[in-house]
This record gives C-alpha cells, sequence and structure tokens, in this order.
C-alpha cells in the first residue's frame, strides 16, 4: 500500500516537511533523484529566526542545526561601490546563521528515517490515471501511485506543476558567473583578510559581485550582469578555459571598471566556472484553483530570485504552513485550499521584493538607490523578526 504523502523532492523544501510529518506521524516517502553521496549545488544558507529556524523546531532539528550554524560575524554583510569603497554594513546581531547545504541536508535527516527518502529515484513525469489519481513515472520505467497527496518539492523545474498551473517561470534577465577561491589556492589568506566571513558585496555599473565564505574556508564568488539566459551563446566564451573567462570578466564592459581588488579577485579565482540564470514565478500566476490530490511548496511553487535573501525561508516557512494545515483538517482539499490560500500572498510578496531589489542592486549609479531604499519606510530587504 502506498504511503499517505509522496514528496517529489529532498531538497530544503521537500526534507523539511518530512521532518514535520515525522514529528506529526503522517505516513510519507521521499523521492530524490540525485544521490545521498551527491552535494547539493549552491552556495550557504542563512536560516531566519522568523521562519526557517521555526521550521527546524517544529521538525525536531534544531539542537543539530545549532552544531552547523554559523553565526556572528558569518551575518555581517559589507557593501562596497565599484571603486572599492565601503558605503554601508549590515546584519550585525541578526539571528540568521548560515549553514552549507550538505550540512542542512544533514541536519533534516537527522530527523528522518533512512527508509522513508528514495534517493536516486528520478521523476521522469507524472500524469492522471484514468480514476483521476495522481501517477509518478520515474526514470527507470517504473510507477507509483495510491497516495493521498503528492507534494511538489522539486525545484523549478518540476515534474509536478504541469498537474497545478500552465503558468512557468520568467527570466528576470539576470545571471551570475560563479568562480571559486579555495583555502589552497595563494590568494586565499589575502581574501580573507579583506571578506572575512560574511557576505562581501560590490555593486555599480550595472553589475553585482557577491563573495561568501563557505563551511570549509572556500569562497563561492558570483559575478553578475544582464544578459541573455543561454550565456555564453555558442562561440562566445569557453567556460571550460579558465584565462579565457578571466579576460572575458576583465573586460571594460563587464568588470574592467571596477577596482583593482575586483581585478585581483578575478585573476586568481579558479572553476569549476559555472553560469546561474535567474528566474522568478509569475506573481499574477500565483491564483491557482486547488486541483485535486497534488500542491506545491518551495521553487516548484514559487522560484524567486535571491536578492532580498528570502528564498529558501519562504519555502521552508510555506511548508510549515502546509503541514499546520494537515495537521488540523487532515489529508483533505479542504487543508490544500487552505495551505495555498496563505501560500499565494506571502509568496507574492517576497517575488515582487526579490525582483525590484535585484533592479535596485544592478542599477547603474549602485548602491546609491539600494542604499536609499535601506533607510526608506518601504525597504524591499525586511529583517525586523530576525533580532
Amino acid at each position: 500500500m502506498a504511503p499517505d504523502i509522496a514528496i517529489v523532492g529532498g531538497g530544503p523544501c521537500g526534507l523539511a516537511l518530512a521532518a514535520m510529518f515525522e514529528q506529526q506521524g503522517i505516513d510519507y516517502v521521499v523521492y530524490e533523484r540525485s544521490a545521498q553521496d551527491t552535494p547539493p549545488r549552491g552556495g550557504c544558507l542563512d536560516i531566519h529566526r522568523s521562519s526557517g529556524q521555526i521550521v527546524l523546531k517544529e521538525g525536531g532539528c534544531f539542537e543539530e542545526f545549532k552544531k552547523y550554524a554559523r553565526g556572528g560575524y558569518a551575518t555581517v554583510h559589507s557593501l562596497f561601490d565599484h571603486k572599492g569603497n565601503k558605503v554601508v554594513t549590515f546584519g550585525e546581531g541578526r539571528d540568521s546563521p548560515e549553514i552549507d547545504r550538505t550540512q542542512l541536508r544533514q541536519v533534516m535527516l537527522s530527523s528522518i528515517p533512512k527508509e522513508n527518502v528514495r534517493w536516486s529515484t528520478p521523476v521522469k513525469s507524472s500524469f492522471r490515471n484514468e480514476n483521476g489519481d495522481v501517477v509518478l513515472e520515474f526514470e527507470d520505467g517504473t510507477t507509483a501511485s495510491g497516495f493521498k497527496l503528492v507534494v511538489g518539492a522539486d525545484g523549478m523545474r518540476s515534474k509536478i506543476r504541469h498537474l497545478v498551473t500552465e503558468a512557468e517561470p520568467k527570466y528576470c534577465g539576470i545571471l551570475f558567473l560563479t568562480l571559486f577561491i579555495r583555502p589552497s589556492n595563494p590568494y586565499h589568506l589575502t581574501l580573507e583578510q579583506r571578506a572575512g566571513q560574511g557576505p562581501m558585496i560590490f555593486c555599480g555599473r550595472g553589475k553585482k559581485i557577491w563573495i561568501q565564505r563557505q563551511g570549509d574556508g572556500h569562497y563561492r564568488m558570483d559575478f553578475g550582469w544582464k544578459g541573455p539566459a543561454d550565456f555564453p551563446s555558442e562561440g562566445e566564451l569557453d567556460l571550460a578555459d579558465e584565462d579565457s573567462v578571466k579576460n572575458f570578466l576583465l573586460r571594460e564592459e563587464y568588470f574592467g571598471g571596477f577596482t583593482e581588488v575586483v581585478h585581483e579577485i578575478i585573476r586568481n579565482s579558479t572553476g569549476p566556472f559555472r553560469t546561474w540564470p535567474l528566474y522568478y514565478f509569475p506573481v499574477e500566476h500565483l491564483n491557482w484553483q486547488t486541483s485535486p490530490g497534488v500542491t506545491l511548496v518551495g521553487d516548484a511553487g514559487h522560484v524567486t530570485t535571491p536578492f532580498v535573501g528570502d528564498g529558501v525561508n519562504c519555502g521552508m516557512r510555506n511548508a510549515l504552513v502546509l503541514a499546520h494545515k494537515i495537521q488540523d483538517l487532515g489529508i483533505t482539499q479542504e487543508a490544500v485550499i487552505a495551505y495555498e490560500q496563505e501560500m499565494f500572498p506571502y509568496a507574492q510578496d517576497v517575488i515582487t521584493r526579490s525582483v525590484a531589489s535585484g533592479e535596485l542592486f544592478l542599477a547603474w549609479d549602485s548602491p546609491k538607490g539600494l542604499l536609499e531604499n535601506m533607510t526608506s519606510p518601504n525597504r524591499l530587504i525586511r529583517d525586523e523578526g530576525d533580532y
């Protein structure tokens, strides 16, 4: 007999939901496409006191989280203009510690029985059978059905979303190119002295650079600008050629007009170089009619850009709402309707603010507009609940 709930996707939102279901005694299974020993991609995450930390407490793994969480200086952001002048620091005293994605996965798995997560089980497609039940088809050709509820937690390229809405995420026009400075790099000590533990941010000339120390000491550096989602086009740049990538970034129209410190960082960086085009879910489509036996959490339902630092926390918070509605109303259509009606406005707000914040970060005269907004009554980056 099938478990009552199938969670498709074992990222932060899927595992958070599973941890809460475990505490509630709900019968569930998680299907995750990657192998358990495959590290999740992406930089570290800040888990907010007002949202993500509440989820970890209800999932029974908050004490485990505290073993890995990096607070203190790791939460302090330093913002520079393109000439290298420090214009502001923010985040001091904020309860939003950083944690690497692999560590966060381990934290949540500490509350979930091993047999409840099916690793290396990618869902190829989903459909409804003649009875209207949701059927999951896996890459190996097998299928699974009979669930009372299927939760799509499988990210921006969700295989479940089409059962709920025809709307798709939209490219925001901004992409990042990711570079690295690892502890074995001779330049690492210099960068550590300059950047410290918290994020180091450069803005100006329509560009943004985000430099952040990860849990093992290496620095992940995201260089962002406005351009096509399919960058690089054929023949434009070979991302496997380190010298070509560095020379490209040092062009005047990219980061050549930045401070010499940025030039040093680029020259000393290493790959693998990866592109990261940014997408968001159009807020006008966050209003679908609830579909029987299926719903979405996290990026599957409301992917956002990263410019207000609330993407994973928004997803975990909404997973919490779903868990509460199921606890109160059972695994019912009524519970899913109540969840989605609460999820829609919250996600709409986060997405709207993040897209607008991205425009401020990548304005030609940035960080001017960003600084003005940070002191206005209508701040886009909100963290009041984390102090």
